[in-house]
């Protein structure tokens, strides 16, 4: 029979690995518990929205991982803040949002944004800066009503040209990206302000990022045939060099033909409240080059 103090020993151990293990427990199942209100007061925020008919929706810093299902204010909704959240992937639920006009996506953990936003045609307002977005999708420029455009502070490295389409874009703003300039493309919108601080758009960057490497042969003489319209003077063109002919883009400064990469020429644009905006040109010829570096654009 054990002594009192062997007794007293043992119960005071089994009492110390018990509380332990209820610790650990515990822990584990607040903090799940947590997670699970603030989706539960997501979803909740959506049934509020739902039954009193409102149309703004404020997701704003929840956490939360996913968004949660739109569908029951599909033809509702015309604002929605998902901002300083743990969102990865672009919420698709979004595209069930047939009126949506303010999109804010600001501090996310985004990488990529789907084509398919092009679904999203009464969008005016689209903000997702502070994410990790590297490129620009071509659903983007269909936005035919986007007029502010905020994708600062993440990893775009170059504009499309195919921004020029976006003709009602009054505001953009692209501060803290890995830009060294903006297309030749750019010139033809309607901007009333432009944002592009903290990028590598210094002047003294533009020679470095404009460099030119020599024409092949064979692009300088097809530029100087199709030109010269010298295919006229030919009852027949052998295959290879109609193939070789086709292979071309479009010159940014004369809309003619280009072959290759052509030449490359930053030059300095005072337009939209901004002073030295390096716009990039991809021109065909040293002639088009030379007109660009002439040419002011004030």
């Amino acid at each position: 029979m054990p002594t009192p103090s062997e007794g007293h020993i043992k119960s005071r151990k089994q009492d110390e690995a018990m509380t332990n293990v209820i610790r650990g427990e515990g822990f584990n199942i607040i903090d799940v518990t947590k997670y699970e209100t603030i989706a539960a007061m997501a979803n909740l925020a959506v049934v509020n929205c739902q039954i009193h008919g409102r149309n703004a929706l404020n997701l704003k810093g929840f956490f939360i991982l996913n968004c949660p299902d739109l569908t029951s204010l599909a033809s509702q909704l015309i604002y929605l803040n998902l901002s300083f959240n743990d969102i990865s992937s672009f919420p698709t639920e979004i595209f069930c949002l047939k009126y949506l006009e303010i999109l804010i996506l600001r501090n996310n953990p985004i990488n990529e944004i789907p084509s398919e936003i092009q679904q999203l045609k009464f969008l005016r307002v689209f903000n997702i800066s502070f994410n990790l977005i590297m490129t620009l999708p071509p659903g983007l420029f269909s936005l035919s009503h986007l007029e502010e455009l905020d994708i600062s502070y993440n990893s775009i490295a170059s504009i499309p040209q195919e921004i020029q389409k976006l003709r009602s874009l009054k505001k953009l703003v692209v501060d803290g990206n890995d830009l060294t300039s903006f297309p030749s493309g750019i010139l033809k919108l309607n901007l009333k302000k432009i944002l592009f601080e903290n990028t590598f758009t210094h002047p003294c960057l533009w020679k470095e990022n404009s460099l030119n490497s020599p024409q092949r042969l064979v692009q300088l003489t097809s530029l100087f045939f199709l030109k010269n319209n010298l295919h006229t003077y030919y009852d027949v063109i052998p295959v290879e060099i109609q193939m070789l002919l086709n292979c071309t883009s479009r010159c940014e400064w004369c809309q003619g033909p280009k072959f290759g990469e052509g030449y490359h020429v930053i030059q300095s644009c005072n337009v939209f409240g901004a002073i030295h905006l390096p716009v990039m040109f991809h021109v065909c010829s040293s002639s088009c080059y030379n007109e660009v570096i002439e040419k002011s654009f004030v």
